[in-house]
C-alpha cells in the first residue's frame, strides 16, 4: 500500500469517526431533549409550572424544532403577566417555515390570548380572523372570534360574526344582537353623536321589542337635548312593551315630568299596569310620587296603606307613610311607623341583582356581566 493510499484511507476513518460522533451527540441530545419535554409535561399536570418552565427551556434548547415545548414557555410567560416576551416567542413561531396547519392553529390561539390579556384587543382581533381563515369550519374559532370583538367593543363586526354563526332567529339570540346596537349606540352617545346613537337603540327595538337598556338610552339621550316630550315618549313604549321591567323606568320618568309637570297621561298608564296586577308595588309607588306631585296626598296614602293590607312587612310602604302622614297631621302613625321600619330594617336583608350565570351581584340591573361577560343574566 502507497503512502498516499494510506493517507487518503486515514483521512477517511477519521471523517467517519466525526460523522459518527456529531450524529451521537445529536441522538443524545434529541433523547435528552424529549426526556425534559415529558419531564416538563408531568410539572404542568401537577401544577409545579416553575420546574416546568426550567425542564422546557432546556429542552428547546437542545431540539430548537419543538414547537410545543415553545408555545407552552410562552403560555407559561403569559400567565405570569409578561406579555410582550410570550407575544415575542409565539410571533417567532409564526413565521417559521413547513408548520403544520395544527401547529398553525395552536400558535394563532397562544397569540390571541397574549394580545386578549394584554388588553390589545385591536391586535387580538387581527390574529382572530386569521385563525377564522385557518380553521374556517371549526365553529369553535368562529366563537373565539367572536368574543374578541365583543372584548374589543366591536359591536358592528360582532353583529355580523354572531348573525352568521347563529342562523336560527330565535328570540334569545335576538336579544343578544339587540344589546350589541345598545353598546355600538351608548358609544356614539358618548362621542355625542346623539342621533346616530338614537338609531342604533331604534334598531335595537326592531329587534327585540322589550330590549330595556335601548329605550332607557334612547330616553337619556332626548334628555340630553331638552326633548323631556320624546324623552317621555319612549318611557311611555318601554313600560307598556315590557311591564315587568317597568320599574327600571319609573325615575326617569319622574325626573322628566318634574321638567314638563304633565302627570296625567303617565297617572293614566300607572293606574292601568297596577289593575292589571294589583301586586305590582314598583308600580304603585311610582303612582304614589305622582300623586305626591300633583298635592294629593291622601291618595298616595291610600296606595301605601293599602299596600300594607297586602304585606305588612312592606318596607317601602312604611317609608313613604312616615314621609306622607306628618304632612297631614299625623304625626304619632308616622312616628309608629317609623319605630317599625328601623325594626324591619334590621331583620331584612338588602335586595340586589345577580348573575344567574356566575353570580356575581351589583346593586344596578347590567345588561352584560362584567365578571363572566354574559349577556342579559341579570335577576332581582
Amino acid at each position: 500500500m502507497t503512502t498516499e493510499t494510506m493517507i487518503i484511507l486515514a483521512v477517511a476513518i477519521v471523517a467517519a469517526l466525526l460523522i459518527a460522533l456529531i450524529v451521537f451527540r445529536r441522538r443524545g441530545r434529541k433523547i435528552d431533549a424529549t426526556l425534559e419535554y415529558t419531564t416538563a409535561l408531568n410539572y404542568l399536570i401537577s401544577g409545579d409550572k416553575d420546574a416546568a418552565l426550567e425542564k422546557l427551556r432546556i429542552a428547546v434548547k437542545n431540539d430548537t424544532h419543538n414547537i410545543d415545548a415553545y408555545l407552552k414557555i410562552g403560555d407559561i410567560l403569559r400567565e405570569r403577566g409578561f406579555y410582550d416576551r410570550a407575544i415575542k416567542i409565539h410571533r417567532g413561531l409564526l413565521i417559521r417555515p413547513h408548520l403544520t396547519v395544527a401547529q398553525r392553529i395552536d400558535i394563532l390561539k397562544s397569540l390571541i390570548a397574549d394580545y386578549k390579556d394584554a388588553k390589545r384587543f385591536d391586535r387580538a382581533q387581527v390574529f382572530a380572523d386569521q385563525l377564522s381563515e385557518t380553521a374556517r369550519n371549526e365553529r369553535w374559532a368562529q366563537e373565539l372570534r367572536l368574543k374578541i370583538q365583543e372584548a374589543a367593543g366591536d359591536w358592528d363586526h360582532a353583529f355580523e360574526t354572531r348573525k352568521a354563526l347563529y342562523k336560527s332567529k330565535d328570540a334569545e339570540n335576538k336579544k343578544i344582537l339587540a344589546l350589541y346596537k345598545v353598546e355600538a349606540g351608548r358609544e356614539l352617545a358618548d362621542q355625542g353623536k346623539e342621533h346616530d346613537a338614537r338609531l342604533k337603540f331604534r334598531d335595537a327595538i326592531k329587534l327585540d321589542p322589550a330590549c330595556p337598556p335601548a329605550y332607557l338610552y334612547l330616553s337619556d339621550s332626548y334628555v340630553r337635548e331638552n326633548r323631556y316630550n320624546d324623552a317621555l315618549n319612549e318611557l311611555k313604549r318601554f313600560i307598556s312593551n315590557a311591564p315587568d321591567k317597568a320599574y327600571l323606568a319609573f325615575q326617569r320618568i319622574r325626573d322628566v315630568l318634574f321638567h314638563i309637570g304633565n302627570f296625567g297621561e303617565v297617572e293614566s298608564i300607572f293606574q292601568k299596569l297596577l289593575k292589571k296586577d294589583s301586586k305590582n308595588d314598583p308600580v304603585r309607588f311610582a303612582l304614589a310620587d305622582i300623586y305626591e306631585r300633583k298635592g294629593e296626598l291622601q291618595r298616595a296614602i291610600d296606595l301605601c296603606q293599602d299596600c300594607l293590607e297586602k304585606d305588612v312587612t312592606s318596607i317601602h310602604a312604611k317609608r313613604y307613610l312616615v314621609k306622607f302622614l306628618p304632612r297631614i297631621g299625623k304625626q304619632d302613625e308616622a312616628l309608629k311607623y317609623a319605630n317599625e321600619l328601623i325594626d324591619d330594617l334590621f331583620a331584612q336583608k338588602e335586595k340586589y341583582f345577580a348573575c344567574k350565570n356566575c353570580g356575581h351581584v351589583s346593586e344596578e340591573p347590567l345588561w352584560r356581566c362584567p365578571n363572566c361577560l354574559e349577556w342579559d343574566t341579570f335577576v332581582d
